[in-house]
């Protein structure tokens, strides 16, 4: 903006002086200098448009980027039969009319001891959400609890008071991308599995380094 207006000022000067000098001959054309100076003011009316109108365009743009990436969220819902193996729908919606790309980590562990689990869930592959829409995904307990040796009728029976926020935790992580290169990265969020509501149950405070 500010060479802008060292440009406008020149260019009014530079014109003035112009003008001036022609005023001075002894024979003035009037219609060519009235050309001239309609010209001129075109000009730097067309200078300030194009200058607005890009302005306008990069706020239109970083509006966008925003709204892709920091209105996308997600949602877990619990299903299946009590004892039996518990699937869990993972859904990342999308409200914004931008293509959103993301990396699930789910860093699941059994007692502590780290589960591996399937690409979609580990940040191996990417999500594709589409505008204005969800998409869903799913895991089961069963399997993770298998690779440590466990059943959920197994991890029912041992729950206690002590134990129910550590039998099986997901530290989540979750990345963002929208489709004009912006990124966003969610603070790793704990969530526990409680094996008697058959719900997970996030974490929401934990210490870190604000003072």
């Amino acid at each position: 903006m500010r060479l802008l207006i060292v440009g406008i000022i020149v260019a009014i000067l530079l014109a003035g002086f112009i003008v001036v000098m022609a005023l001075d001959q002894p024979k003035i054309d009037f219609l060519g200098l009235g050309t001239f100076v309609v010209l001129t003011l075109t000009l730097l009316a067309l200078s300030l448009y194009t200058h607005d109108t890009r302005s306008m365009a990069k706020v239109a743009q970083e509006q966008w980027k925003r709204n892709s990436v920091l209105n996308a969220t997600y949602s877990m819902e619990v299903r299946g039969e009590a004892g039996g193996s518990a699937r869990t729908m993972f859904r990342i919606h999308n409200p914004s009319t931008l293509v959103v790309r993301a990396k699930v980590r789910c860093n699941f562990r059994v007692y502590g001891e780290l589960a591996e689990y399937h690409d979609d869930f580990n940040g191996k592959k990417t999500w594709y959400v589409f505008p204005q829409q969800m998409s869903q995904g799913w895991f089961e307990i069963a399997p993770l609890l298998a690779k440590k040796g466990k059943t959920c009728r197994q991890m029912v029976a041992e729950v206690t008071e002590d134990n129910r926020c550590e039998q099986l935790t997901m530290d989540l992580e979750i990345e963002f991308r929208g489709e004009l290169g912006d990124k966003r990265k969610l603070p790793s969020r704990k969530h526990f599995f409680d094996f008697e509501e058959r719900r997970w149950v996030p974490y929401f405070t934990k210490e870190d380094d604000w003072v």
